[in-house]
């Protein structure tokens, strides 16, 4: 279903999976994405970077999403409202840019 709703297109898939790993764990969504393009997918293909970039980085626009956030408003008594009028700007700016930035490689390498 996100296949066909994204007409297949890496990009936008591997953006929404890292705007849900702000919310959902990194984890299942990796696993969910290697369950979806697993068989189909080359071990070597850029996609599985894609993946990793926009699973690992788009999990710190909200401190719930990863644990080093988790661990920030634990141990410095970080408020999760603190978090998103601070961090969370800063953090969807950097995960866009990375997706920027990773396709511009890849149209100039490849």
């Amino acid at each position: 279903l996100l296949v066909s709703w994204c007409g297949g297109s890496p990009i936008l898939i591997c953006t929404l999976l890292g705007v849900s790993s702000a919310v959902v764990d990194n984890v299942p969504l990796v696993q969910a994405a290697i369950n979806m393009f697993g068989a189909s997918t080359p071990t070597d293909d850029p996609l599985w970077q894609l993946v990793a970039l926009a699973a690992g980085s788009g999990g710190s626009i909200l401190s719930v999403g990863s644990i080093a956030g988790v661990t920030l408003m634990t141990m410095e008594g970080v408020g999760y409202l603190w978090y998103c009028r601070r961090i969370s700007g800063w953090a969807t700016l950097g995960f866009a840019a990375g997706l920027v930035v990773y396709q511009a490689e890849l149209l100039m390498f490849t």
